[in-house]
């Protein structure tokens, strides 16, 4: 129904749509559609990339990970602060959009540092798109606009359509075709979302000016900033709330500076004493500086905007809790997908990667339900609050791992074995969590569950002759220099008795190199690659051992179990995005004062840079810790971040002065 008042300015009434959004937020819905399309796609096969192409092992493809989508959450403190002082929101999206592209067709190349120079520039692609057209999105409508909750919750099915579409068209080239394929078409997503954005400008300027709203540098505007220092000054009549919730708002400021004293205080003296890395804690610190940056700023600010941004930091923290477990997805659930879950319907077998479209395949169908149950509930008075959102949201992740702790005890209780000698060296108890052991009374070796490839690797590794092994360690810098023009040959010297190569005539061209039993010679034309170097490696294991460990690891299929687990897993944990993050965006922009508008929508983008770094410290444990007792970890901190959350809900209500 197009909605009309004869007051209107002309320019609004021209960019109605018929739902009565400004036409604006379609385009930002298009174009933040195709950046969605870009990221997803992207981490739908990241890694399965680094796993299976690059052959690195599980801990280090989550610390891989961990950093690049902690950073991509990042960054956008960055760019928001950045756009608010000096580049504007338009050319803060243009400059992240054409990074975004940029970087996705930087990983259609080889090499490590091709590899990390990519990710380093998607990363601040992010830092630049994200706050700002969120923060866009709210410039479409004045203040205390109805529509607002529901814009963004169509703004988030935009998100969900391109995230939904990305694991069938980038998933599936990677998995099918070759993973550089993949990120080839995320790159191609993303330059078209670039010319829409573009090509809107106008409409989009119009429908932010209708609103009474401005797309200029407020640093650099006296309009803004005199209207900035006018709310500001508005807002700080208003007195505090009383009693506990004031306290709450008086004192969480400090407790954050206390966070920025003790934490960086905590690890430089492990850093000294040898206890911890530096990169292990870079980031620790950082997030704690950053805290006590905005204490500070919450400091600075007086009255009742004070107590309402206090709001957002302090559901910050169980935000945190939620994105936590919910980022499973891209690293623990993606590899339960490819490795553990039995994906064939009847003669078909369909691309792990698929899984990473459920949740936005259930946004889509669940959003306007939603939003028609928010908008319901307010117009009858019983409008429920923010925190009362995400307290149910804290439930609903919690009952996603509680669906795939089923899941994983009835993959675990299936038990393979095969009969074959221990060979001396192999520590059983360090391999696969300790699920592989060997039954000395029947001379079996013996899985529970399934037996992933990184745990075959570590079966076949101490079995391998020391000379073998340095051969293969050497190829790395024999062929380093070795292209298709100047093919490099090398002779593979100690090699072990029944010794046979590993790959098939296809598998040796995919991975440009050619074998000459003759002659024992390689013949490269290209550098080594991570997985050509494990299965040469793994070929050194004595025959009898590599045979009963791969014969084992064929058996232990059978213990896949039903990707019913990942569908209720996924169902769940959306059920709980739905009561969090598009409620969480209008939250920031109705919460935050003026002056700070994207600074703490960046702010609000941290919550998950803070859960990824730590979701994915947690990853790298997958393999050290059993897949029950993993998921168990995401059951009780849900558990545990939705009880004290039911306790904060009366306090952080008036803490909101009546906003909901």
């Amino acid at each position: 129904m197009t909605t009309t008042t004869a007051a209107a300015p002309a320019d609004s009434q021209a960019s109605r749509a018929d739902n009565g959004h400004p036409r604006g937020l379609y385009i930002l819905f298009a174009t933040e559609m195709w950046e969605r399309f870009c990221f997803y796609g992207m981490r739908a096969i990241l890694v399965p990339f680094l796993r299976y192409e690059m052959g690195w092992a599980p801990a280090q493809s989550s610390s891989a990970y961990k950093w690049y989508t902690s950073l991509v959450y990042l960054t956008p403190m960055l760019g928001g602060m950045l756009a608010d002082r000096y580049l504007g929101v338009r050319l803060a999206i243009t400059i992240g959009a054409i990074l975004l592209s940029v970087g996705e067709f930087m990983l259609t190349g080889r090499g490590e540092m091709l590899l990390y120079g990519a990710l380093g520039v998607l990363v601040f692609g992010n830092g630049f798109f994200k706050p700002n057209i969120s923060t866009l999105v709210g410039k479409l409508y004045r203040t205390g606009d109805p529509r607002r909750d529901g814009a963004f919750t169509i703004f988030y099915m935009g998100i969900n359509v391109g995230a939904g579409l990305a694991p069938f068209v980038c998933g599936t080239l990677g998995e099918k075709i070759g993973y550089r394929w993949g990120f080839a078409s995320a790159g191609v997503g993303m330059a078209l979302g670039t010319v829409i954005f573009l090509m809107g400008q106008k409409r989009i300027r119009a429908d932010v000016e209708a609103a009474g709203n401005s797309m200029e540098i407020s640093s650099k505007t006296e309009a803004a900033a005199a209207g900035a220092a006018s709310a500001a000054a508005e807002e700080a009549k208003t007195p505090g709330a009383p009693g506990l919730p004031g306290v709450l708002s008086k004192v969480f400021p400090l407790t954050m500076l206390g966070v920025a004293l003790i934490v960086p205080a905590y690890f430089i003296v492990s850093l000294v004493r040898g206890k911890a890395g530096v990169t292990d804690v870079v980031m620790p610190i950082a997030f704690a500086l950053i805290s006590g940056w905005m204490g500070m700023t919450l400091l600075s600010i007086k009255g009742a905007a004070r107590d309402k941004a206090s709001v957002i930091f302090i559901l910050f923290v169980f935000v945190v809790l939620f994105w936590m477990a919910f980022e499973q997805a891209g690293n623990a659930l993606n590899i339960w997908a490819f490795e553990h879950t039995d994906r064939r319907l009847g003669s078909f077998t369909y691309p792990a990667t698929w899984f990473q479209s459920v949740n936005s395949v259930f946004i889509v169908g669940l959003a306007p339900l939603f939003a028609w149950l928010w908008t319901t509930l307010d117009k009858r008075g019983a409008a429920v609050s923010t925190a009362a959102k995400m307290f149910v949201a804290m439930v609903m992740v919690a009952l996603s791992f509680v669906a795939m702790v089923i899941g994983a005890i009835a993959e675990n209780g299936v038990e393979s074995r095969v009969a074959t000698d221990l060979p001396a060296g192999v520590e059983l108890a360090k391999i696969d969590a300790g699920r592989l052991s060997y039954d000395a009374a029947k001379k079996e070796l013996v899985v529970k569950g399934v037996l992933p490839p990184f745990a075959v690797s570590q079966a076949l590794a101490p079995t391998v002759a020391p000379a073998y092994r340095e051969a293969v360690d050497g190829l790395e810098a024999k062929t380093k220099a070795a292209s298709g023009k100047a093919p490099v040959k090398v002779e593979l010297t100690a090699l072990p008795d029944g010794f046979v190569f590993p790959f098939d005539e296809k598998a040796s061209r995919d991975q440009g190199l050619a074998w000459e039993g003759a002659s024992r010679t390689l013949t490269f034309t290209g550098p080594i690659e991570a997985t050509t170097k494990a299965g040469l490696l793994g070929a050194g294991a004595p025959p009898a051992w590599r045979k009963a460990v791969t014969d084992l690891a064929g058996a232990s299929e059978r213990a896949r179990v039903s990707g019913i687990w990942l569908f209720l897993s996924y169902l769940f944990a959306t059920l709980g995005e739905l009561c969090l993050s598009p409620v969480g965006l209008s939250m920031v922009t109705k919460l935050a004062p003026l002056r700070f508008a994207s600074l703490f929508m960046g702010v609000w983008f941290l919550a998950p840079s803070v859960a990824l770094y730590a979701g994915g410290s947690i990853g790298e444990m997958w393999g050290e810790i059993a897949p029950v007792p993993y998921f168990w970890i995401f059951v009780w901190s849900s558990v545990v971040g939705a009880v004290l959350l039911l306790i904060l809900v009366p306090a952080l209500k008036k803490l909101m002065h009546e906003v909901t």
